[in-house]
């Protein structure tokens, strides 16, 4: 009579970043895929904040600066440089989901802008 005292676990450590994460072990193209999504995600959440609290803090050193034209110039030009960012950021998305469409590249493809949610 044979006994087994010492069984074998079997543990899998996820990332629970990454959506579906115990398929992407089988296949490391869909793996590579979600990574990539998962940094361009990443990326445009701190541009949109990044445009918004630029956006905020120009509109507020224009009601600060008085009627004082050099101040207010300065915080149009702010205000402006924070509209020509996040539309060079949506630009690039633009491009890169172009590039995958023309050479055939499905983590590029297949990009998605995925907004969080409070669900």
């Amino acid at each position: 009579m044979k006994l087994n005292l010492i069984k074998p676990v079997l543990a899998q450590i996820t990332n629970p970043v990454l959506n579906n994460s115990k398929d992407i072990n089988a296949d490391p193209e869909n793996y590579v895929n979600t990574v990539i999504q998962a940094i361009i995600n990443i990326f445009f959440i701190v541009a949109v904040v990044y445009f918004i609290w630029h956006l905020v803090m120009s509109a507020y050193r224009m009601i600060a600066s008085n009627g004082d034209p050099k101040k207010y110039e300065e915080a149009q030009k702010g205000l402006i440089n924070s509209f020509v960012g996040i539309f060079i950021c949506f630009s690039i998305f633009g491009i890169l989901k172009f590039v995958g469409a023309v050479f055939g590249i499905t983590g590029l493809e297949s990009l998605t802008i995925a907004w969080p949610s409070l669900n």
